[in-house]
């Protein structure tokens, strides 16, 4: 009896090769799909925080002339702003560097248990 056994080893080989490949475009296909959320949500981060940026500047430098005119000159009313804003700047480094490090870490690990809940 002659047992062809070459023709289900091709076929197995072929269907094992074609899985690989398959799984290969998916992982390939996944990881772009994450990247792309991942390049979306920084983008829309940074175009937001310009936004604000914008408003926060045109609210301070409105401040800025709006304490100059009370007290009659614009030089102390930009001065004062200066120092509002030097205040702001060390309590940043100081205390507020360590829970905006602490939010964003908290952030980003919400987004990646909400990505492996998704799949």
């Amino acid at each position: 009896m002659d047992v062809n056994t070459e023709e289900p080893l091709k076929t197995l080989k072929a269907q094992i090769l074609e899985y690989i490949e398959l799984k290969t475009e998916l992982t390939r296909l996944s990881l772009i799909e994450y990247i792309a959320k991942v390049a979306s949500l920084i983008f829309a981060a940074i175009i937001g925080f310009i936004l604000i940026s914008l408003v926060f500047l045109s609210l301070f430098i409105a401040l800025s002339f709006f304490i100059g005119q009370w007290i009659h000159s614009y030089g102390l009313g930009f001065l004062i702003s200066a120092g509002f804003y030097l205040i702001l700047l060390w309590y940043f480094s100081t205390i507020g560097r360590r829970q905006i490090r602490n939010y964003i870490v908290r952030k980003i690990l919400e987004q990646t248990d909400t990505t492996s809940n998704d799949e």
